[in-house]
């Protein structure tokens, strides 16, 4: 994890070596915002599997453990979404000020899809927090951020350098590495697993028919 400092020491030869320019426009408030929500979620994760790769707590379902979890975040994103968002919803003429009920239903309709999207990328993410580990989702967070640079540059036409590509390959190479490493692991340990279970049985059956002196 302290190889992820990396990039601040990358940015600040950078700019000494004047191959980045500074910038002054920096938000403090969007700073803490963004670095606050950054520590939450490493938090958030790690209690999540800590609750799903505990069988006496009966979380090992991705449902159940939105069903749990899920009304706790409602209620506590509601309250600041009706602050910054509330007036913007209620007066626009998309929803509620629409003359024509077909857009209407067309934003519903796009609701209804983020929703959904919404709950599987939940669902997905529990389950890999619970069979794997919250390193392996955060790691499957920076190929969904490789992802997003691919459409923004096959979409939107966003140009990439010679040096995006590189930092391109080596992510998809680390990434790739992990789930080696990670593949491996597990195989091993399933081996390992069933020779002793193998052993076990053997030395039972063994000792059964072990004629007493």
């Amino acid at each position: 994890m302290t190889k992820s400092t990396t990039i601040i020491f990358v940015l600040l030869f950078a700019i000494i070596c004047k191959l980045e320019k500074p910038s002054t426009q920096f938000d403090g408030i969007g700073f803490i915002l963004v670095l606050s929500a950054s520590a939450v979620s490493g938090i958030r994760w790690t209690a999540a599997q800590k609750l799903t790769q505990k069988s006496k707590f009966g979380l090992g379902n991705p449902v159940d453990v939105i069903y749990h979890t899920q009304p706790w975040m409602a209620l506590t994103l509601l309250p600041l979404s009706f602050y910054f968002e509330i007036m913007e919803l209620l007066t626009s003429p998309l929803l509620f000020r629409t003359q024509v009920y077909l857009p209407l239903f067309r934003t519903l309709g796009l609701f209804m899809c983020g929703a959904l999207l919404a709950f599987g990328l939940e669902c997905s993410e529990i389950f890999v927090v619970c069979h794997a580990s919250s390193l392996t989702l955060a790691i499957a967070g920076i190929f969904k951020e490789v992802i997003t640079l691919y459409l923004a540059a096959a979409i939107n036409g966003d140009v990439s350098n010679p040096v995006n590509k590189v930092g391109l390959i080596i992510c998809l190479t680390g990434i790739s590495i992990h789930i080696g490493l990670k593949f491996i692991k597990s195989f091993s340990y399933r081996r390992h697993r069933l020779r002793f279970l193998h052993a076990y049985r053997w030395h039972r059956t063994s000792s059964v028919y072990e004629k007493p002196w």
